[in-house]
């Protein structure tokens, strides 16, 4: 989850705001609830607006993502399936899969 806090003091009180992108469950009643009871404002950042306030998702996540997707289907395609059961890869598969991407 990407999260970016902005605090404003002025005149001796101070505001909090939480800005999320539009994850549905960002902006459940839950998270809008707690976030009011410790006195934080939550702010969504609009649609389409990611790759300004969110450089890191689109620069280094996203291709990192499409890395470990890449390498999870050719294992599905080698080793995941047996005899029509897909199969877990092994915490060394996907560990091999992190570094590699």
């Amino acid at each position: 989850m990407s999260v970016w806090c902005l605090i404003s003091k002025k005149g001796g009180w101070s505001s909090s705001f939480l800005f999320m992108d539009h994850f549905r469950c960002h902006y459940s009643d839950t998270v809008k609830a707690r976030l009011d009871s410790v006195g934080v404002q939550l702010k969504l950042i609009s649609k389409g607006c990611t790759s300004v306030f969110q450089p890191i998702d689109v620069g280094v996540n996203k291709p990192f993502k499409d890395r470990i997707k890449s390498q999870w289907w050719e294992w599905m395609i080698g080793f995941g399936q047996d005899g029509g059961n897909i199969s877990t890869p092994s915490r060394e598969d996907v560990q091999h899969w992190v570094v590699e991407a």
